[in-house]
């Protein structure tokens, strides 16, 4: 088994992290701590998620999306498709532009979580750096839920500078709704630096 002594996670799994219980957080932090070396073929989201970027970045159109639900390995096809129809939804009747959201990371003491946004989108004339998420077919995401990851989008370091006017989000690919943030406060702050203590408290103990 693989032992880091410094966790870097994505954010994604902070994500997961926040939503759980106290005693599902041990599980799942155990669960990384130990994880074997990545290998894309565990990625079960990597094909459309990264599918979804280059649809936007080369202009292609539904059909590029289609076969990567094709192309998908058959167990997973059916929730590609799904989550592939859910997203032309919600770009119907949008006018949509691409720009390069570049990568970024979140420093908190000796956790370092990858808040890379995989899209840089101008919806109607309003800049998004989008992350997306793929967990929310069966259970609530809402802002209450997603606001400690809200808040780390809006404060992690950037590798290109966008300007002020730009807007963070989350988006819950299976429902096909966008959950943006508000104006950090002390208490998101807070809450966040929290969340992330939490985590190494686990980590350490563990």
């Amino acid at each position: 088994m693989t032992t880091l002594t410094k966790p870097s996670i994505g954010l994604t799994q902070f994500t997961d992290f926040t939503m759980k219980g106290s005693a599902a957080k041990t599980k799942f932090v155990k669960d990384i701590k130990y994880q074997g070396e990545y290998h894309p073929i565990k990625d079960y989201w990597k094909a459309l998620r990264d599918g979804l970027k280059k649809y936007h970045e080369h202009r292609f159109n539904d059909t590029y999306l289609l076969d990567i639900v094709d192309n998908a390995l058959p167990a997973r096809q059916k929730n590609y498709q799904e989550a592939v129809k859910a997203y032309i939804r919600f770009l119907k009747n949008k006018n949509v532009q691409w720009f390069e959201p570049g990568k970024a990371n979140w420093y908190c003491d000796d956790l370092i979580v990858r808040s890379n946004p995989e899209l840089g989108l101008i919806i109607d004339d309003v800049p998004y750096l989008i992350k997306l998420y793929f967990k929310g077919k069966n259970e609530r995401i809402d802002k209450h839920k997603c606001r400690s990851a809200l808040t780390l989008l809006k404060d992690s370091h950037y590798a290109i500078e966008h300007p002020d006017s730009v807007k963070h989000a989350i988006l819950n690919v299976q429902k096909g709704r966008l959950i943006t943030d508000d104006d950090s406060t002390n208490y998101h702050q807070i809450a966040l630096e929290s969340d992330a203590a939490q985590f190494m408290f686990i980590w350490n103990r563990l």
